[in-house]
């Protein structure tokens, strides 16, 4: 809990200094195409109801590097380190969002966006690579010219073997997962 703690209070610390003095997130975007960054804190609450370890949750943080297609359409890479409550992964994903139109007084977004990679085993009792999924929901909410901070909730399910003595069992293991972070162009 201390380390969850630390590391909620350094994000919000690291995104309240990276807002500018001058606040124009009332103006439009004139961003429609080009090179983004994401940086983002990762939760997850395992659905399984099981206290196994690897099964009740995650932390972590994420960073990506994107480009924006269209006024909607976005693709992007990304890395980072998730700590499970049994081990340690770093994922390498591909995520594809879609965004719709602005709308309210600070020039809001509503998204759908999706990620897929591979987890890979830094220790613990897992697979040493396993594929995921996690398609979400969220909103893009202007703080300052060309930042943004993103606001999301999703399914994230994993695709992992388990073995046992006599037999190979494959199964998805499945999480609500939230992520808060900062967009920059």
């Amino acid at each position: 809990m201390k380390h969850l703690s630390a590391t909620i209070f350094l994000t919000l610390t690291t995104l309240l200094l990276l807002i500018s003095d001058n606040l124009s997130a009332q103006n439009p975007r004139t961003q429609s195409s080009g090179i983004y960054g994401l940086t983002e804190l990762n939760l997850g609450y395992g659905l399984q109801g099981d206290v196994q370890p690897n099964y009740i949750g995650y932390t972590g943080l994420t960073a990506l590097g994107g480009y924006w297609f269209t006024k909607s359409l976005t693709a992007g890479l990304g890395t980072g380190i998730l700590a499970y409550n049994g081990s340690n992964a770093v994922p390498l994903y591909f995520e594809a969002g879609y965004f719709f139109r602005e709308f309210g007084l600070g020039k809001m977004r509503i998204f759908l966006k999706a990620d897929a990679g591979l987890l890979f085993r830094l220790n613990g009792n897992v697979d040493p690579v396993r594929f995921y999924g996690n398609p979400s929901v969220g909103m893009l909410i202007p703080i300052s010219w060309q930042k943004d901070i993103s606001v999301s909730l999703g399914y994230f399910t994993q695709y992992e073997q388990r073995l046992s003595e006599a037999t190979t069992t494959y199964q998805l293991t499945n999480f609500i997962n939230a992520k808060i972070g900062l967009r920059f162009y």
